[in-house]
C-alpha cells in the first residue's frame, strides 16, 4: 500500500517528485552509513558468461551492480578523460570508473548532501571527488568535461529536459553522454525526443531489461537477507520494493514489459 501511495505522489508534480526523492536519499545516507552498501542500482547480468569482468575478491559481492556500470561506462574509451557522474549516490560507481577505467579526473555529483558526505569518506581515490549539486543546474562550467555518466538516477528528476540541456552545456564538442535508466514503455518516444531536441546524436540505443532482471534474480537472496538484517520496522517493505527483490512491483513490471530499461550512448553534435 505504502509503495503505491509513494508512486502516486511521484507522478503528480515534478517539484514534489524532486523533494520526495531528495528526502529519501538524505535519509538513507544518514540512517545507513554502512560501507557494505555503496551501490544503489538494479544491476546487469548478461546471458553470455564469457563477458564476465575480473574483480577484486572484496568486490565480488557487488558484481551485478558493478557490471551495470561497466556495461554503460565502457561504451567509450575513458582513459585520460574528464568524466562526471550525475546522480552518484553512495559513490561506488564513480569509484569503480576511476579505479578500473582510468579517466584523468572523476567527479561524482549528487543532490543529497548526506550521500556526498558518505561518498567522500568512503571512497578515498586519487583523482576522484564528490560535490553536491542539482542535476537540473549542474555546478560545472560550459564545455568543461569529456563524458557524463548517468546510471539509474534520472527517473528521480523533476525535469528531464532541463537535465539533458545541462549535460549538453557542460560537455565539450564531440563529448559523450552515457545514460541508463528505466521508464514506462509509453515514455520512450518522449525520451528520444528530449535527447534529439537538446542536440544529441544517438550512437546506440539498447534495451537491457532482460539483463537487469537477470541481475535482480541472481542477487535476490543476498539483497533480501541484507535488508532483513539492516532494516527494521515499517521501512522494510518499501525498501524491499525499492531494491527490486522478486515479487516487487518494479521486478514484475520490468519482467512483463510495462517498464523498460534502456542504455543510450549519445554524442554532442
Amino acid at each position: 500500500m505504502l509503495t503505491n501511495i509513494f508512486a502516486f505522489f511521484l507522478k503528480i508534480s515534478p517539484r514534489l517528485k524532486r523533494a520526495v526523492w531528495k528526502k529519501l536519499y538524505q535519509y538513507l545516507a544518514k540512517k545507513y552509513p554502512t560501507e557494505e552498501w555503496t551501490y544503489m542500482n538494479y544491476g546487469y547480468e548478461s546471458s553470455n558468461q564469457s563477458t564476465k569482468i575480473p574483480l577484486k575478491e572484496e568486490e565480488e559481492r557487488d558484481r551485478y551492480m558493478i557490471q551495470l556500470y561497466h556495461h554503460v561506462a565502457t561504451a567509450v574509451n575513458l582513459v585520460d578523460k574528464d568524466v562526471v557522474e550525475v546522480g552518484s549516490g553512495r559513490g561506488g560507481g564513480s569509484s569503480y570508473i576511476k579505479r578500473y577505467l582510468k579517466p584523468k579526473t572523476m567527479i561524482g555529483i549528487d543532490y543529497s548532501k548526506n550521500a556526498i558526505k558518505f561518498s567522500t569518506k568512503q571512497h578515498s581515490v586519487e583523482g576522484l571527488s564528490f560535490i553536491h549539486g542539482d542535476a537540473e543546474n549542474l555546478p560545472l562550467t560550459n564545455e568543461s568535461v569529456d563524458v557524463v555518466v548517468n546510471v539509474e538516477s534520472s527517473h528521480c528528476y523533476g525535469s528531464m529536459k532541463k537535465f539533458v540541456e545541462q549535460v549538453y552545456r557542460v560537455l565539450r564538442p564531440d563529448g559523450h553522454f552515457l545514460f541508463a535508466d528505466l521508464r514506462s514503455s509509453k515514455e520512450i518516444d518522449e525520451l528520444d525526443k528530449t535527447f534529439s531536441d537538446a542536440g544529441f546524436e544517438v550512437l546506440k540505443k539498447e534495451l537491457i531489461s532482460k539483463e537487469v532482471v537477470n541481475a535482480m534474480d541472481a542477487f535476490h537472496e543476498f539483497k533480501l537477507a541484507f535488508f532483513q538484517n539492516m532494516v527494521k520496522g515499517w521501512l522494510k517493505k518499501p525498501l524491499n520494493d525499492f531494491a527490486g527483490v522478486k515479487g516487487s512491483n518494479i521486478h514484475k513490471e520490468l519482467s512483463n514489459g510495462t517498464m523498460v530499461y534502456y542504455h543510450y550512448v549519445l554524442k554532442k553534435r
